[in-house]
């Protein structure tokens, strides 16, 4: 088996799996040890797996900006922000997240709601701030 196709092998593994054991592969690819680590460790290199102790993981995938999630899947987050509304009627204290689903539904809360809105994200706090009602705001971020 050439390199490359074993290089394959190991990443069509990972990919399946989630991850290798390098004892595994020296069996089932009929090499040596030091080759599979030698290919475990080249694969990292190029980011395409993670090496740890005995084997490989699948890479963690790439986290993208806030900017650049807000326009990922948005219909999906306005389906999940319209279905949660019913479920915050006559919510005293809501505690949101950082994520860009929470602040799809910071952005459908209704403009008077007199309520206590908590929060870790600076961009949410930022936004109800600037369209709420004036009302004190603690730098701990709850509005």
């Amino acid at each position: 088996m050439l390199t490359a196709e074993r290089r394959q092998a190991i990443l069509a593994r990972v990919e399946r799996d989630g991850r290798v054991v390098a004892s595994e592969l020296v069996t089932s690819l009929g090499v040596s040890e030091d080759t599979v680590r030698r290919d475990l460790r080249e694969l990292a290199e190029q980011g395409l797996l993670q090496r740890v102790h005995g084997g490989a993981l699948a890479s963690a995938p790439v986290t993208s900006s806030f900017t650049q999630r807000l326009e990922v899947s948005h219909e999906e987050k306005a389906a999940l922000a319209e279905a949660a509304l019913p479920l915050l009627v006559g919510a005293r204290v809501i505690v949101l997240d950082g994520g860009t689903t929470t602040l799809e539904l910071a952005r459908r809360l209704p403009l008077l709601y007199d309520g206590t809105v908590v929060t870790n994200s600076p961009p949410l706090r930022r936004r109800w701030r600037t369209t709420r009602r004036p009302r004190s705001c603690s730098s701990a971020a709850v509005c």
